[in-house]
């Protein structure tokens, strides 16, 4: 929920791997497993105390993951509509994604940004910025690796250089899902040559890394609660759709 990364395998495959930065102080989440809501089979963790989730994939071939902030870093003014979870549960069960962000009122709602990616006639992958009066939409390229990090915990500045110094470590040479994991999981220096992209500081850490591996057929879900060190599997198969070769 706080640092996104996307890597293509193929045209149809991906890897999607997220930290979730939270306050020490928030209890654990609950694993991932399979989780059916109007008719809908999706795969998620579950935030044990909004009851909501910051990523997930469903079996209509959707995956959805969603950053705290919006363009900039805000001030909370809660009380709020709804937690920010039920934004990614209700992206991942709509018949209609695009529908669903362009006429769903999200006045109310805590900044925040959504990246979604299909998987149907081509992958295509939707940035949804919500910045608390107004909504931003744009299709990013899914043949280029993409970062992602929250507003609220990281500066234009270093934004910018964890950006640079992800995307060298991928140019370097092929990367596969376990180097990428440890990438995530060894913490960011900013001083340092050494890439790292999980946060240790006084009262926000790194509390859990979750990776997908997502093709055309099935997402492999793995959940890895950096508290308890416990590491969890998920699996989803998904709706087959006829790709043009």
């Amino acid at each position: 929920m706080c640092t996104l990364t996307y890597i293509p395998l193929s045209s149809t495959s991906y890897l999607f791997t997220s930290n979730r930065d939270e306050r020490k102080s928030r209890s654990s989440a609950f694993a991932p497993t399979i989780h059916e809501k109007n008719g809908v089979s999706f795969i998620a963790p579950i935030d044990s105390q909004a009851l909501g989730t910051w990523l997930g994939a469903s079996e209509n071939s959707r995956v959805v993951c969603l950053l705290n902030g919006g363009l900039k870093a805000h001030i909370p003014t809660p009380p709020y509509k709804h937690s920010r979870g039920k934004v990614v549960i209700d992206s991942l069960l709509a018949v209609d994604i695009e529908l669903y962000l362009t006429t769903y009122d999200f006045n109310n709602v805590e900044p925040f940004t959504l990246i979604v990616i299909e998987n149907k006639d081509d992958l295509s992958i939707i940035q949804f910025i919500w910045d608390g009066q107004k909504s931003y939409q744009e299709f990013l390229d899914p043949a280029s690796p993409h970062i992602w990090s929250s507003v609220t915990l990281y500066n234009s500045n270093q934004t910018k250089k964890r950006k640079e110094k992800f995307l060298d470590w991928l140019s370097s040479s092929e990367k596969n899902a376990q180097e990428l994991l440890e990438v995530h999981e060894n913490l960011d220096h900013e001083d340092s040559s050494t890439i790292g992209l999980s946060m240790q500081r006084p009262q926000y850490c790194t509390v859990s890394t979750t990776q997908l591996k997502v093709t055309d057929q099935r997402v492999d879900m793995m959940y890895h609660d950096r508290n308890s060190t416990q590491k969890d599997f998920a699996h989803l198969p998904l709706t087959v759709y006829n790709h043009e070769s």
